[in-house]
C-alpha cells in the first residue's frame, strides 16, 4: 500500500501524457525528475511514520517492518509506469521477470522470514540499476526541480492523487474489516483466494490494455467496441468464471499445503464472479481518463469505496458475505462507469 502512495499522482496521469513523453525528449526529462523528487519527499514521510506506528503498537513486528521499507527504495527509481505510457512493455517485463528470480535465488539461498521483504526489494533495485542503459534514462539527468515546480505539478494533478488513493483504499480495506469484524485467522483464508483473484486482474487488465489501452498515444473511441469485441468479451469472462468455480477447491488444495478448506474456495468461488467486471472495466475507465474526467472517476471510486466499507459494516458475519459484498461493488463501479459515459455522450452531441 506505501508503494502504491508513494506513485500519488503519477499511476494515472502519466498514461494521459504518453503522446508528449514518447515525442518531447526535454518534457520527459522535466516529468521523470519531478517523479523522483516526489516519491522520495513521499518515501521519507510515509516510512518515518510506519516505523514510529509500529514501534509504538506493533513492537513485535517493528524489525521486519522496518527491513520491509527496502521496498520503497527501488519505487522511488523504478520506470515502469514511464515504460508503460510509452509502450515499453518488453523492458516492463525484463524487469519483472529477472527480479522476480533474483529473489527467488535469494529466499532459497538465506531461509529466513525476517528478511524476506528485504530481499525483494534488494533484488528489484539490482535489476533496475543493470537496465537503466536500456531505457535510456540516465543518473546524471536526475535533478531536483524548484519547490515551486513541484507544488505546482501536486496542485495540478491532485485529482490524480485522489484517484489513486480511493481506488487503492477500497480492496486493502477489505482484510482490515474480516480482521475487525470476523478473526485474523480468517484473513489467511480471504488472501488464498485474493491472491489468485489479482493474477487474473492483471492477465485481464494485460488482455484489454491490447484492445484498448490506457497508455496510448491515439484518442480512445468508443466505437472500436462492436458486437464481436462484447461477444468475445462476456465470452472469454463467463468461460473463466466458470473454470474457477470448479477448479476453487482443487486451487486452494494445492496452494494450502495439499489441505482442503472449503470456506476459502467458496470465498474464491464468490471473488471469481466479479471477473467480468475486470474485463470491461478497463476500456470504460480508459475512455473517461482519456476525456479528461479524472475528478469524475475519483468521485465514482470514493462513492463506491463508501458504498463498500457500508457493506462491510452491516453484512460482517461470514467472509462470504464480506466477498459478497465487495463483487457487489464491482458492479456497481461498472454501473457509475456506464451510466456517466452514456451521459457524457449524450451532452456532447447536444453541445
Amino acid at each position: 500500500m506505501l508503494n502504491s502512495i508513494v506513485n500519488s499522482n503519477f499511476v494515472f496521469y502519466l498514461p494521459t501524457q504518453s503522446k508528449k513523453l514518447s515525442t518531447d525528449k526535454a518534457y520527459f526529462i522535466k516529468l521523470w525528475n519531478i517523479a523522483i523528487s516526489v516519491r522520495f519527499f513521499l518515501s521519507i514521510v510515509l516510512s518515518s511514520l510506519s516505523i514510529i506506528i509500529a514501534c509504538l503498537f506493533f513492537k513485535n513486528h517493528a524489525v521486519l517492518w522496518s527491513l520491509s521499507l527496502a521496498m520503497l527504495l527501488p519505487k522511488i527509481i523504478n520506470p515502469s509506469l514511464f515504460l508503460h505510457a510509452l509502450e515499453r512493455n518488453k523492458s516492463n517485463f525484463n524487469i519483472g521477470l529477472f527480479s522476480k528470480i533474483l529473489f527467488l535465488i535469494s529466499v532459497l539461498l538465506i531461509q529466513n522470514s525476517l528478511y524476506i521483504n528485504l530481499f525483494l526489494g534488494i533484488s528489484e533495485l539490482i535489476v533496475l540499476l543493470f537496465f537503466y542503459k536500456q531505457i535510456d534514462i540516465s543518473f546524471s539527468q536526475i535533478k531536483l526541480p524548484s519547490f515551486n515546480t513541484l507544488f505546482r505539478f501536486v496542485k495540478d494533478t491532485f485529482s490524480f492523487f485522489l484517484l489513486n488513493l480511493f481506488s487503492l483504499l477500497r480492496p486493502t480495506s477489505v482484510l482490515p474489516a474480516i480482521s475487525f469484524f470476523i478473526g485474523n485467522e480468517f484473513v489467511t483464508l480471504y488472501v488464498l483466494a485474493e491472491k489468485i483473484m489479482n493474477a487474473i486482474r492483471g492477465i485481464s487488465g494485460v488482455l484489454f490494455i491490447s484492445f484498448f489501452p490506457i497508455y496510448n498515444k491515439e484518442k480512445i473511441n468508443l466505437s472500436n467496441i462492436t458486437f464481436n469485441t462484447i461477444l468475445k468479451t462476456i465470452l472469454i469472462s463467463c468461460v473463466t468464471v466458470l473454470i474457477m468455480w470448479f477448479f476453487s477447491p482443487f486451487i486452494i488444495y494445492l496452494l494450502n499445503n495439499f489441505e482442503t478448506n472449503k470456506l476459502a474456495a467458496k470465498t474464491l468461488q464468490i471473488l471469481a464472479l466479479s471477473i467480468p467486471m475486470h474485463f470491461m472495466i478497463v476500456p470504460l475507465f480508459s475512455y473517461l481518463l482519456d476525456s479528461n474526467k479524472q475528478v469524475l472517476l475519483a468521485s465514482i471510486a470514493f462513492v463506491i469505496l463508501l458504498i463498500t466499507l457500508i457493506s462491510f459494516s452491516l453484512f460482517h458475519v461470514s467472509i462470504i458475505q464480506i466477498a459478497i459484498g465487495y463483487v457487489v461493488s464491482e458492479y456497481m463501479l461498472l454501473i457509475g462507469y456506464l451510466f456517466f459515459i452514456i451521459l457524457y455522450k449524450k451532452t456532447t452531441k447536444i453541445s
